[in-house]
Formats: structure tokens, C-alpha cells, sequence
């Protein structure tokens, strides 16, 4: 049986921080009845930040994690930005980072609010997941041995290698980096493919993901990796 859980987190952007608070809307067929706290609370925006970059758009990014005990598939995240009047100025959709995703798991996210008209009109947005459960199980890839160094340009690097570690070809694979500032506040959402991205079974590839934008390569203090393939 096929359910989709839809999870609103509404959001005030006062400067660089997020105030957040947490209502729930559950869509599922009517002949199932959803009765447990567990599904109610089965994919949680654990951040979100409402950044600029260095060419003037806005991005509302984040992480998402996965509370419930079975894995979870064809994961959207979908932004509302409203005005101070909560007037709907629009809607923006992506994929998350990371897919599928098992239980416990975090995925970032990344969705490009792409009209500029809007920038000095986004006083709040909300933040929906939707989603299916699935039977795949979880990708067997492990990132190590990372570097990271900013260049005299300005342009931070992010350098490692990854093993799969699976008995089948690793196709497409992306090794994403969720990057924070000395206030461990959220402040980008980067990606790259392995060099090569078809990695055979049991076998290890290179990466390096490249932070072309300046504005947050001075003032990357931390970051965290995650990889997926298709």
C-alpha cells in the first residue's frame, strides 16, 4: 500500500538564523488508518537556512532525517516562500542529496529559489517532504582519507576517496558535502561524481568536490560528507 506523508516546517528568517516550528499534515489512502507517533514523525527537517549565494539567489537548504525503522524513496523537499503579509510569492521543488534513504540516515538538501524579484520580499517559507517507502536496501559506499584546502582565490576544496563495497557497480556516483560556519550554522550545499563515477564492485575512486563560491569558502569551518549513486 502506497502512503504519502507530508511534513510542514514553518520558518521566520530573522538574519541568519531559523526559528522553527513544527505542525503536521498526514495525506494517506482512506482505507488505512495511520495511528502511530512513529510514522507521524517519519522524516524531520533536523535544519534549514535561507542563504544567498554569491550571484544573488537565494537557496533554502537543509537537513532531513529519516525516523522511521524502513528505508524511503523518491524523497522531494518543496519550499513555499511567503512575504510578511504570508502572501504565497512561490513554489520551488528538488530531490534530496541522498536516495534511498534508511532509517536513521540524513540527507541534505538544496532548493534554488531561482526569481531574484522575490529577494527583499522572503520574510518566511515552508519546508514539505513527500515520499514512498521502499524495499531497496542500503547502498554500501564508504567515504575516507578526505582533505579540504582554501586557495589564495578563494575557492575551498574537498578532496577523498570512496570504496564500494558492494558486489555490483556503484553507476553515478556522488559524493555531497553539507558545509557550516564556526557557528555551526548551515551555509552550503555542494556536490561532485567520483573520478571514475562508475565504480566497479569492491573497488575505490577519487574525489573532489570544488566550493567555487567565495562568498562561503572564507567562512567554511566544518562539513560533513555523504555519497549517493543511482
Amino acid at each position: 500500500m502506497k502512503r504519502e506523508f507530508v511534513f510542514r516546517i514553518s520558518s521566520n528568517f530573522l538574519g541568519t538564523k531559523s526559528c522553527l516550528f513544527l505542525s503536521v499534515l498526514v495525506i494517506c489512502n482512506m482505507s488505512f488508518a495511520l495511528a502511530t507517533n512513529e510514522s507521524l514523525f517519519a522524516l524531520e527537517a533536523v535544519q534549514t537556512q535561507l542563504t544567498e549565494d554569491q550571484n544573488k539567489f537565494h537557496h533554502i537548504i537543509g537537513i532531513a532525517q529519516n525516523n522511521m525503522n524502513m528505508t524511503l524513496d523518491n524523497i522531494f523537499v518543496h519550499v513555499i516562500i511567503s512575504d510578511n503579509n504570508d502572501t504565497i510569492l512561490g513554489n520551488y521543488s528538488n530531490q534530496v542529496a541522498v536516495h534511498p534513504l534508511g532509517p536513521s540516515e540524513e540527507t541534505p538538501f538544496d532548493v534554488l529559489i531561482y526569481d531574484k524579484n522575490h529577494n527583499n520580499q522572503v520574510k518566511n517559507y515552508t519546508v514539505d517532504f513527500t515520499y514512498n517507502g521502499t524495499k531497496i536496501t542500503k547502498k554500501a559506499l564508504e567515504i575516507h582519507s578526505t582533505s579540504s584546502k582554501l586557495d589564495a582565490t578563494g575557492f575551498y576544496y574537498i578532496s577523498g576517496r570512496i570504496t564500494n563495497n558492494m558486489n555490483n557497480i556503484s553507476t553515478s556516483t556522488t559524493v555531497i558535502a553539507a558545509l557550516y560556519d564556526k557557528n555551526n550554522d548551515l551555509i552550503g550545499i555542494w556536490k561532485a561524481q567520483s573520478e571514475p563515477y562508475n565504480i566497479p564492485p569492491l573497488s575505490t575512486a577519487s574525489f573532489t568536490i570544488p566550493v567555487t563560491d567565495r562568498s562561503q569558502g572564507f567562512n567554511i569551518y566544518n562539513y560533513t560528507l555523504y555519497s549517493n549513486n543511482s
